[in-house]
């Protein structure tokens, strides 16, 4: 269950995303990186995670993907 930012940032990492890729995954505005701040203060702690992120970052950790959304290449 992803309760904390550091079980944010560990999901994160587990999938290869940036901040920018999950905030685009979560369809978070992409204007001026504001999605890829929030996504930040979630992992740091500043921003409570919302039950609808909590449960869409599991979804994306078992494979759903968002119609539209490319994941970036896995880094080796």
């Amino acid at each position: 269950m992803i309760e904390t930012g550091d079980h944010l940032r560990q999901a994160r990492e587990a999938m290869g995303w940036s901040p920018a890729d999950l905030a685009r995954a979560l369809r978070f505005s992409s204007a001026d990186k504001h999605g890829e701040s929030r996504i930040l203060e979630m992992e740091a702690g500043k921003r409570p995670i919302s039950g609808p992120v909590s449960v869409a970052v599991e979804a994306f950790l078992r494979g759903y993907l968002p119609v539209g959304f490319d994941p970036p290449p896995r880094r080796t």
